[in-house]
């Protein structure tokens, strides 16, 4: 009798094959929504990862650009001295067969560069260190430098163009910020008639000026304010008219665009406005995704077909403006 009830209380102990399965299914269903939420969660970090690197890029272009811009010098003169210069740019150069996609706004223009001129520097030992040096400086020849932004798809690091066919560079698209010196700026560029033309001696340095990477596009749009000659006579008033001014246009069959600033003039594509002035400028840039640059590596080096430039632009890129209004000329 004893050893039956022995037997009873082991069976009763040890799990039918009924529960065996019952537990697995539970431990299988368990581990699949384990992995599910640490699946997500790694994307999701990737994904948060990925856009705070992509923001912080556009943070730094964006706030480089909208300073200088705050500290643009523009004179009221009535001569030819040009000012302000600004194009399409359509010298990029290397970027892989079907991904000819930057679409960049190359500028030109003055400015007072805290970065760059210990004159106008927030310290003040800097301001009075900057008194005191001697003439023949060439960091203290006045508080004014040329300044240029400008897109290239090049190999920052090596400080090389790409080329077809180099795997041994790893080019990206790069914004450049070219400073020049306001000893050079004020010998040989203050009192140009054009702009463009004097700055191209000093293009060559522009190579070793860079900003910040993977910058798919650059827009300015310049919101300019001038005269309108048919409102006014004699006997009244000038009315002014309020002109957006895209540097940057993708619509179809646009011609190469152009900006220039002289003073108190202002062209563009042949319209001419007269007692202009800018009253702000609205700066865009897209920027590509960790993602987006991964894609373009295997385009160049054969590993994958381009992809189609609208879903490209949608799902690898990231856009970020701001409105930066600009100082009253002198």
């Amino acid at each position: 009798m004893k050893t039956t009830m022995n037997s009873i209380a082991r069976l009763r102990r040890a799990f039918t094959l009924v529960e065996l399965i019952t537990a697995m299914a539970i431990t299988s269903i368990l581990v699949v929504i384990i992995m599910q939420l640490t699946s997500q969660g790694i994307t999701l970090w990737k994904a948060i990862r990925d856009d705070t690197s992509t923001a912080s890029g556009a943070k730094v272009a964006l706030q480089a650009i909208s300073r200088d811009l705050e500290s643009i010098q523009l004179r009221s003169t009535t001569d030819n001295t040009e000012w302000m210069y600004a194009e399409v740019d359509s010298a990029i150069r290397g970027v892989p067969r079907g991904l000819s996609i930057p679409k960049s706004a190359r500028c030109i223009f003055y400015a007072c560069v805290p970065d760059r001129n210990p004159a106008v520097s927030d310290s003040s030992s800097l301001r009075n260190s900057y008194r005191n040096l001697l003439a023949s400086s060439a960091d203290s020849q006045g508080d004014v430098s040329a300044v240029s932004y400008r897109l290239k798809f090049r190999d920052h690091v090596l400080n090389l163009p790409s080329r077809k066919g180099d795997l041994q560079s790893y080019p990206l698209f790069s914004l450049y910020r070219h400073v020049v010196s306001p000893r050079d700026t004020f010998d040989q560029m203050l009192g140009t008639d054009n702009l463009e033309a004097t700055y191209n001696q000093f293009a060559s340095s522009e190579d070793k000026s860079f900003l910040c990477e993977n910058i798919v596009e650059l827009n300015v749009i310049l919101n300019v304010e001038y005269a309108d000659e048919s409102s006014g006579n004699a006997d009244q008033e000038v009315m002014y008219r309020h002109e957006s001014v895209p540097i940057l246009s993708t619509a179809a069959g646009e011609s190469k665009r152009k900006f220039r600033l002289y003073g108190m003039r202002a062209e563009s594509e042949g319209h001419r406005m007269e007692n202009a002035r800018i009253l702000s400028a609205e700066v865009s840039i897209t920027v590509l995704t960790e993602a987006g640059v991964a894609l373009i590596q295997q385009v160049r080096i054969g590993q994958r077909r381009p992809p189609k430039m609208e879903e490209f632009f949608s799902k690898y890129t990231r856009s970020y403006s701001q409105s930066v209004p600009l100082p009253l000329p002198l």
